[in-house]
């Protein structure tokens, strides 16, 4: 990334990368391009560590090994890795401190956290000229917390995040930690199994090993494949390998393969209105950011609330319903999982704070979702190595930069969590003081998400639809669909 947004640091634990191929693990350290690489001290594995320094063009640093201190700067950001917090003693000033030994524990009786080394890293920030964040691979990269301790008296305060690979529904993901310059941390984390063949859909490491086996040992031999010859190798049958072969050339291309001819909604003449919402976790007690955008006007408005509370959690969604109503008649949303998550909290928050307006909601206002069109109907295969919008929207060519490449919606909805409860918590963190919001990053990195669906909107409607399979040539029989201006 560019030196003034900070440095790039991905995080690995051993026993998530041990059964990936060399090839693999190449195309993972490609695919985060990161400007540092970590390796956890849990599960530590010299011939896992050796392996990843063989394919990695940058620092490679474990955790694991002899007591020492090491320092790195890259893209304008220093580092300090310690093998443990008593030599942090000696070590000089950074932006940021990596060390496993910081790992909070809980008294179940008393009700009370502690956070091992906290005395020492207190001391550490105390003296040092940088605002340090501390990193630790004991905790998982979803961890972002500020503790407090006093160093002579005076109150010191600690922010600290975790790096380890992240667990979600079950799976482990690798965590590619963006460290700003000023403290902020943005995490992007993709499955440890989408790498190398494994990237692609219907690829488990069986059939991933039957392909290498037969000569299709990369995405791109397998993208200029027909389906009917990768059907013919055992355990690959004619579904699966149309499913395989259209995931490659989405992957390869960087690009989306429609598999159907079904019109992308809506079909009317109606401009779509690209929408997001920001909230305080999967099950929102506060919607408080909307952010619109409209292609035709070439507009992008946001309604936020900058003093969210418990009290009036509806704020965001009156001013944005009362504007739409004002604005359109009969708008048409679209926003990526609105079916599963946007649209379905904002018809109970207007049905709760902004009754007046349910009418208007239910009769005139019509939603879809490009995410569901495309993924759950199988109406087309996207290109990202996940089917999450920034994902999608990266393998389109849409990077995000400055304050929005900074910022992540986990990390934001955490925070706004930390500001409603507006007290300390039992595990020692600082409660408000501690849940600081640049509004102005949050407004940008919703900007980013709406515009980012846009872009990605406008690449389904465009990609020509596919009329036939993949033929024994590698081409597709296909039609022109319309693009995004036609609707």
């Amino acid at each position: 990334m560019p030196d003034d947004e900070g440095a790039d640091l991905l995080a690995l634990r051993c026993n998530a990368v041990a059964e990936l191929d060399q090839a693999a693990v190449r195309d993972a350290l490609a695919y985060f391009g990161p400007d540092l690489v970590y390796v956890v001290r849990e599960s530590s594995d010299v011939r896992v560590v050796s392996r990843v320094r063989r394919a990695a063009d940058c620092p490679v640093v474990a955790a694991a090994g002899p007591a020492e201190i090491r320092a790195e700067t890259v893209a304008g950001t220093s580092f300090v890795f310690a093998s443990s917090a008593s030599l942090l003693a000696d070590a000089p000033p950074a932006d940021y401190v990596v060390c496993d030994d910081l790992e909070p524990t809980t008294d179940a009786v008393a009700l009370e956290a502690t956070l091992a080394g906290r005395e020492t890293i207190g001391r550490y920030r105390a003296r040092s000229s940088r605002e340090t964040t501390f990193l630790t691979g004991a905790l998982t990269a979803s961890y972002d917390h500020v503790w407090e301790t006093t160093v002579d008296g005076d109150p010191v305060r600690l922010p600290i995040r975790g790096v380890a690979p992240l667990e979600r529904s079950g799976a482990v993901e690798l965590a590619c930690l963006t460290c700003g310059r000023t403290g902020s941390v943005a995490v992007s984390s993709v499955p440890a199994d989408r790498f190398g063949l494994g990237a692609l859909s219907g690829v488990g490491p069986t059939i991933a090993r039957r392909l290498r086996d037969t000569g299709y040992g990369t995405r791109a031999a397998v993208a200029t494949a027909s389906a009917t010859e990768l059907s013919s190798i055992d355990g690959i049958g004619p579904s699966t390998a149309r499913e395989i072969v259209h995931s490659a050339r989405a992957l390869a291309d960087g690009r989306v393969v429609r598999t159907t001819a079904d019109p992308l909604p809506p079909t009317d003449d109606a401009t779509p209105l690209f929408v997001d919402i920001e909230t305080d976790g999967l099950r929102p007690t506060i919607v408080w950011l909307i952010g619109v955008y409209d292609p035709d006007r070439e507009a992008y408005v946001d309604f936020v609330d900058t003093e969210p509370s418990r009290e009036d959690p509806g704020q965001a969604t009156r001013e944005f319903v009362s504007w739409l109503a004002a604005e359109y008649d009969a708008p048409s949303l679209v926003a990526w999982n609105g079916h599963g998550f946007d649209y379905d909290h904002l018809e109970r928050f207007i049905a709760r704070y902004a009754p007046e307006y349910r009418a208007y909601w239910r009769d005139h206002v019509s939603t879809y979702d490009p995410y569901d069109w495309a993924v759950r109907r199988d109406n087309a295969v996207l290109p990202g190595r996940t089917n999450r919008l920034e994902d999608v929207a990266a393998a389109l060519g849409r990077d995000r930069t400055g304050a929005a490449a900074a910022l992540d919606g986990k990390t934001l909805a955490e925070r706004i969590r930390r500001l409603l409860e507006g007290s300390s918590s039992a595990d020692g963190g600082s409660g408000s003081e501690g849940a600081t919001i640049d509004w102005t990053a949050a407004r940008r990195y919703c900007e980013a998400d709406v515009r980012e669906l846009a872009a990605v909107y406008e690449a389904i409607a465009a990609a020509p639809t596919a009329t036939a399979s993949p033929d024994a040539d590698g081409s597709t029989a296909e039609t022109t669909q319309t693009g995004l201006t036609d609707f």
